[in-house]
């Protein structure tokens, strides 16, 4: 028997037993459907998580410690970067320090309130830190995201009797200098933040895409902070100042996920000069965290062994890799069970092939007699089961699709608005749907696998004389 001979025999025996095939295949089409909905909702959530947590990079930090009111927490400096880089147990491809701002600081600024020409102001305590702008790599933002004091570039004299200043400049008062505005980076997490919580209660206008923000309100230059070095806006600090509290100002360029997640980062020039002019020489050369990205990431768990062991340092909780290791134990739980479903599903489909084997005898009797070998009866039933599982398998993964998009149309609907909230819940790859046909067609063979062998045993006058 010729390989098209036997295709047609399959079809046209698939065509004349269409109503077992449907009855064989129903759990096939479940067990996919279920395979192909948990592990795109495994894939897109962890997605999500990887987008808030990164995973790439680690933050090493100093375990708090305190006796009597006084911090004796472990100081991270240029030596602890210095022991960190140089150490040869661990490969590290970058170690980015950030110094947390360490003193009082308000800052005031002002929204458009929506439909109204008026403008609301914010006053708040400025929670932030400094960072290498090197660190900070992202379109225009890299640009203009720098120390623009560093140098000493000679400042020019405020203009007019209004003392005013060209561009993204401002006239400092203390000196009558235009000084460049402090360019601040803010993240995702605080934006969600502000829209779920903050914007909502007080029906203020909800932050979208950052550069359509920025541009409705005049660009740039418009994006004004003003920040109160030395000042709180919620109590009066009990931390004893060096300077005069003064006023600079800020501009707003936009989300960057190198920024601190609660509050807002600025270079970490502007913050060794102001820590150094308001809380000391230590506060000036002390550093909060390290950002530590390391050559392999399955080095973090030695790395973290070493900090400890070594420098007496630790590595900040990844909540990141808590819930990407609960979605993938909750992911497997869910695949398992819909392992268990094909299973069952190739046991029904062995029952269903076995009846028929004992029902079509005389035909397969018949085509032994007509010189079909043992293998083509083999192949005969094998196919069946494979066209079985294949059909079942489109269907399957055509019915995980559409609750995919039944259930990422409930939750972007039919769900309250929180933190993070993404716009899909799942991310449908290619190499899903392949393995959910791969799967059905494997258990689909492995269902029809001992009833072909049991017919193609079969002698053609024992199975003519039935």
């Amino acid at each position: 028997m010729t390989s098209a001979k036997l295709i047609a025999l399959v079809l046209h025996n698939a065509k004349r037993h269409r109503r077992e095939f449907i009855l064989s295949g129903f759990g096939i089409v479940i067990g996919v459907a279920a395979f192909v909905f948990f592990m795109a909702l495994s894939v897109g959530v962890k997605k999500k998580v990887v987008e808030i947590f990164p995973e790439e990079r680690v933050e090493v930090i100093a375990p708090r410690a305190a006796l009597l009111g006084q911090d004796f927490t472990k100081r991270m400096d240029d030596e602890t970067v210095k022991a960190i880089t140089e150490q040869t147990k661990i490969k590290v491809k970058s170690v980015v320090p950030r110094m947390a701002i360490d003193f009082p600081v308000a800052v005031n600024g002002y929204l458009k309130v929506p439909n109204s020409d008026k403008f609301t102001e914010l006053r708040m305590d400025f929670v932030g830190d400094g960072v290498n702008p090197d660190y900070v790599v992202q379109g225009d933002i890299s640009d203009k995201f720098k120390d623009w004091e560093e140098d000493d570039t000679p400042l020019v004299d405020c203009a007019g009797p209004k003392l005013t200043c060209e561009g993204l400049y401002y006239c400092q008062k203390e000196d009558m200098k235009c000084h460049h505005r402090v360019p601040v980076i803010i993240s995702n997490t605080l934006i969600e933040l502000y829209n779920s919580q903050f914007a909502k209660s007080r029906g203020l206008p909800v932050i979208g895409k950052m550069a359509e923000f920025i541009v409705q309100r005049g660009g740039l230059a418009k994006m004004r902070l003003y920040i109160d070095l030395g000042k709180s806006a919620v109590a009066i600090s009990n931390k004893p100042l060096l300077s005069t509290p003064r006023r600079v100002e800020g501009v707003l360029l936009g989300i960057s996920d190198r920024a601190i997640p609660i509050g807002a980062t600025v270079p970490i020039g502007y913050v060794k000069r102001w820590n150094l002019e308001f809380a000391g020489q230590e506060s000036a050369t002390a550093y909060s965290s390290l950002i530590v990205e390391l050559a392999n990431k399955e080095d973090i768990a030695p790395f973290g062994k070493w900090l400890m062991e070594d420098l007496n340092l630790r590595l900040e909780d990844s909540l990141g890799e808590r819930f990407a290791s609960i979605i993938t134990i909750i992911t497997l739980i869910f695949l398992i069970i819909a392992l268990v479903i094909v299973m069952i599903s190739a046991i029904n489909i062995a029952h269903s092939f076995f009846m028929q084997v004992a029902e079509r005898r005389k035909e397969i009797g018949l085509l032994r007699a007509l010189g079909a070998t043992k293998n083509n009866i083999r192949l005969l039933f094998v196919g069946e089961a494979a066209l079985l599982g294949f059909i079942a398998g489109v269907i399957g993964v055509a019915l995980g699709y559409g609750i995919i998009e039944l259930g990422d149309w409930a939750f972007v609907n039919k769900t309250a608005d929180f933190a993070f909230k993404p716009s899909t819940l799942f991310d449908f790859q290619l190499w899903i749907p392949c393995s959910g046909l791969g799967l059905a067609v494997f258990f689909g063979v492995v269902g029809g696998a001992l009833p072909a062998a049991k017919a193609a045993k079969m002698q053609p006058a024992e199975a003519l004389s039935a």
